[in-house]
């Protein structure tokens, strides 16, 4: 999870000052591109009125608000005591289909000494995945070998060449993290030269799968009862079977990787991203505090746009620096000289990707003339097209084709991002005469094409999208000033972590008494205090100042927007934060 994706800021502050808070939340917003999606509202419509909350606030004893919030979720009644009376749950590692032939392998590799080789991907899931076996195998007191591959030169997954050199070191048994499923060619190689494969992965496959030695997939494995979790949680499972206790630090490995694949926050996910937190903070692992940085808090969006950005730069821009020192970086006995060293080159690249990005995306939008974008340069970074395409969906709400233009190979390289209303994976298997490769899901994707099929491919995406009405769209939970009040919105922390698949809700206020309206930032944001008979309010409406004339014409406003807490010298007080009026 980078900053081409939505962010759901939730900002816990205690004893804050009101006006160190409001500078607090505006230099986090100044500092991030936030989505601002279309919110569709069909007023008195079903989707934002909650009719059967009053029964869920009567069986399961919960104020209004929280039961408004469970009514818009439409679980199920096993869900529902999941979500209000947390326990841990953690699915073994016994429910995968090969699990005990994979452990058998490894442990016959172990007593004969032979030399095993974790092969990794160079994202943050990818990564942390390969740190997550090292440690365990180097707990378990046995060496092991490691690659994190190039994104240029290797490309995504385990590859024949890399097969065929880890022959000639003596490899015999290869374990893939976050790769594999896909990996026909190099598994067939690593099988004629004698080396097993044990795949660990949780990447779609088709119909047809590699002769690997063993297969630890969630989705190969009927009696596993959740299907989306990460590489890195694979991962840890078989670590955690391998070493049979459960390991806090590893445990936290792989929980950023949960957020940083944008894995749904539901089910075992949420259990592990919900402690782990609590582990973070309680025991300030090193490795994490220096990438956090000081005066920062660890929360799913800390994870998702400060840690996990400055791993993925190391896979993005290879050539500043390799990413198998991230490894290194993560192992539990990396010495402390090499931490400094490799966060503070963590922060560099990261800054320098984002400084790419801006450059590159600037040029980008002096080229848009039509309703997406489609834009090709040699001279625009491989490692950042899809950051690209992300931030002109985000900001446009419409498609982009980003593409790197390599002119040794005459090939354009790109990454694409969309909106609903229009698949990009349904696209691309029509159009797959156009392109040499192609992959990915419904709103993001990779592709590659040739310099024959360049304009063409483009007059494709015109002729796709010309009778398409685009948008991107969140729903609303609909509360009045009964719903309001400390205690009630307090109680919302029992449906954290918010992420993917488990969003903070978004609640629609109609006729909302604004009192005082005014700045901040010289204009640039907006602030309104709100009362109502029996509570009051603060808003906050980002980057929309110029609404202040406005509003100050109006005695009521109808508001879509989050809540939250702010305290103060023990005093609470309720905090809005305005994403669109109407």
């Amino acid at each position: 999870m980078e900053t081409e994706n939505t962010l759901s800021v939730i900002i816990p502050v205690y004893n804050a000052k009101p006006e160190l808070l409001e500078r607090c939340i505006i230099s986090i917003v100044e500092g991030i591109n936030i989505n601002r999606e279309m919110i569709v509202i069909d007023d008195g419509s079903d989707k934002i009125k909650s009719k059967e909350y009053k029964n869920i606030q009567e069986k399961y004893h919960v104020n209004s608000l929280l039961a408004k919030v469970l009514d818009s979720y439409h679980y199920d009644h096993n869900i529902l005591e999941t979500l209000l009376n947390p326990r841990l749950i953690y699915h073994d590692f016994a429910l995968f289909e090969e699990a005990e032939m994979t452990l058998d392998r490894i442990q016959e590799a172990i007593e004969n000494n032979e030399k095993i080789c974790i092969y990794g991907d160079y994202d943050c899931d990818g990564i942390l995945a390969t740190t997550i076996l090292v440690q365990c195998f180097l707990e378990l007191g046995v060496q092991v070998g490691y690659h994190i591959p190039n994104r240029f030169h290797d490309g995504y997954g385990l590859n024949v060449e890399r097969v065929q050199q880890m022959a000639e070191k003596g490899y015999t048994l290869i374990i893939t993290v976050d790769n594999g499923v896909k990996a026909f060619e190099a598994i067939e190689c690593a099988n004629e030269l004698g080396i097993d494969v044990i795949v660990t992965d949780h990447h779609q496959f088709d119909n047809d799968l590699p002769d690997a030695c063993t297969f630890i997939h969630t989705k190969l494995s009927p009696e596993y009862p959740f299907k989306e979790i990460s590489g890195g949680f694979v991962a840890y499972k078989l670590a955690s079977a391998l070493l049979q206790k459960q390991d806090k630090y590893l445990y936290c490995l792989a929980a950023i990787t949960t957020i940083s694949d944008m894995m749904p926050l539901i089910d075992e996910n949420r259990s592990l991203v919900k402690k782990a937190l609590q582990f973070m903070k309680e025991e300030k692992y090193t490795s994490l505090e220096l990438l956090l940085g000081n005066q920062q808090n660890y929360t799913t969006t800390t994870l998702g746009f400060t840690i996990a950005p400055k791993i993925n730069s190391f896979g993005r821009l290879p050539e500043l620096c390799n990413p198998n020192i991230l490894v290194k970086y993560f192992l539990k006995n990396a010495p402390m000289e090499l931490m400094m060293k490799v966060s503070q080159t963590a922060n560099e690249i990261n800054t320098k990707r984002q400084t790419l990005t801006n450059e590159q995306y600037t040029l980008a939008k002096e080229k848009i003339k039509e309703p997406f974008l489609y834009w090709a340069s040699k001279d625009v970074h491989e490692g950042i097209v899809g950051l690209i395409a992300g931030k002109y969906t985000r900001e446009f709400e419409k498609p982009s084709f980003v593409m790197h233009y390599d002119t040794n190979k005459r090939i354009y390289k790109g990454s694409a991002r969309s909106v609903e209303g229009f698949s990009l994976h349904q696209f691309f298997i029509e159009h797959q005469d156009q392109l040499i490769a192609y992959g990915g899901h419904s709103l993001a994707g990779g592709f590659t094409l040739d310099e024959e099929h360049f304009h063409s491919f483009h007059q494709c995406i015109q002729e796709s999208l010309k009778d398409i009405e685009l948008y991107s769209s969140s729903s609303v939970i609909q509360i009045d000033e009964m719903d309001l009040s400390v205690a009630n919105i307090q109680s919302l922390s029992a449906l954290e972590p918010f992420g993917m698949g488990n969003e903070e809700p978004l609640y629609l206020l109609k006729n909302v008494p604004v009192s005082k309206v005014y700045t901040l930032s010289d204009g640039k944001h907006l602030k309104m205090d709100i009362e109502y008979k029996n509570v009051k309010l603060f808003g906050l409406f980002f980057n929309h100042g110029e609404k202040a004339e406005e509003i100050k014409q109006q005695q009521n406003v109808d508001l879509i927007g989050t809540l939250s807490i702010n305290e103060y010298r023990n005093q609470k007080s309720i905090n809005i934060i305005i994403k669109d009026m109407i």
